[in-house]
C-alpha cells in the first residue's frame, strides 16, 4: 500500500469535523503560490487597518513617553549580551 493510499484510508475514517480541521491544517503548511492563498488580500487588508485600529485605541492606554521599541531593545540586550 503506497503513502498516498494509506493517507486515504485514513482520512476516509474521520468525522467530517476532523477533516476539515485537517484540510486547514494542510493549508497553513502548504507553501502559497498566486492562484491559491490561504486568505484574499483584501483579506489582508481588513486585518491590517483593524490591527492599526487596535494600536490606536491602545495607545491611550500608555504614558506619552512609553516606547516599545527601545523596551523591546533594553530588553534583548540584556537578554543576550552575553551571547555575544
Amino acid at each position: 500500500m503506497s503513502v498516498h493510499e494509506q493517507a486515504v484510508q485514513m482520512i476516509s475514517s474521520l468525522s467530517d469535523d476532523n477533516v476539515k480541521y485537517l484540510i486547514d491544517f494542510m493549508k497553513r503548511f502548504m507553501l502559497p503560490n498566486e492562484h491559491t492563498s490561504l486568505y484574499p488580500p483584501a483579506a489582508d487588508t481588513e486585518f491590517m487597518q483593524e490591527l492599526e485600529a487596535l494600536r490606536i485605541r491602545a495607545k491611550s492606554y500608555f504614558p506619552a513617553e512609553f516606547d516599545s521599541n527601545k523596551i523591546w531593545e533594553e530588553e534583548i540586550e540584556q537578554k543576550y549580551d552575553s551571547v555575544n
